[in-house]
């Protein structure tokens, strides 16, 4: 049997968008970590090929709605966990209601999924977890709205629709977005107890196949589209701790 700790971390909230691979490691630490209110967002079903990354999902789960399945099992291994599923895509213009969280964890498999996720995180002035993974590499970078550089401040414009390849189609090892979900996960946890996030301003690179862990010194950009804003403006948002 699962107990749940007792702590503050009871009254806290996250929302994990996106319940593959990176989402179901990031949500299943977080629930075993006693937060009190998962949100879970996803607009797809459990396919075969979900299988072997995805660690909430079986054989018997196939054709069934990813957040529905995720959403039972988290509650089997967390039975006070308070739980808030959509079968829906994220957008941009979604930042109030991703407002309505503590820390949002992004858990998306393309690139323009992952700008839309920021944009939405930065406007609704909540902070995010972001990872992205392919073949053997993941990359982490914590967003800390109009304190901390953004993932758009790092990248600009996602690439034309086709250039870059989702992971879907490029395949990604299941080790590698179980490790990058789980340090999301703490990332998550750190700013949920006030910490400063590890990765905050610094972007994680790994590399399973060379071994290799390396951190790249960002900032963020006074011109960023999304986060680009006078300092008065900046002066009435979360700090980094």
């Amino acid at each position: 049997m699962h107990v749940r700790p007792t702590t503050f971390l009871d009254e806290a909230s996250a929302l994990i968008i996106g319940v593959g691979g990176l989402g179901c490691s990031a949500a299943l630490a977080l629930a075993r970590a006693g937060v009190g209110t998962l949100g879970l967002v996803d607009p797809d079903t459990v396919d075969p090929s979900n299988l072997p990354r995805q660690l909430l999902y079986t054989d018997a789960d196939v054709g069934e709605w990813k957040v529905d399945v995720a959403a039972a099992r988290l509650r089997a291994t967390a039975p006070g966990a308070r739980i808030r599923t959509e079968r829906a895509r994220i957008g941009a213009g979604d930042g109030p209601w991703l407002g309505e969280f503590d820390v949002v964890v992004d858990g998306t498999d393309t690139i323009a999924a992952k700008f839309a996720v920021n944009d939405a995180a930065v406007a609704g002035r909540v902070p995010l977890a972001h990872a992205g993974a392919i073949g053997f590499r993941a990359q982490l970078l914590t967003v800390v709205p109009h304190a901390t550089a953004c993932y758009r401040c790092v990248f600009e414009e996602a690439p034309p629709d086709g250039d870059v390849p989702a992971c879907d189609e490029a395949g990604v090892l299941g080790p590698t977005v179980a490790l990058a979900g789980a340090l999301q996960a703490a990332e998550a946890l750190h700013l949920l107890r006030g910490e400063r996030p590890a990765f905050a301003d610094r972007l994680l690179a790994i590399d399973l196949r060379a071994g290799t862990w390396r951190t790249v010194p960002v900032a963020r950009t006074a011109d960023c589209a999304t986060c680009g804003r006078p300092a008065d403006a900046d002066a009435a948002t979360r700090s980094v701790p």
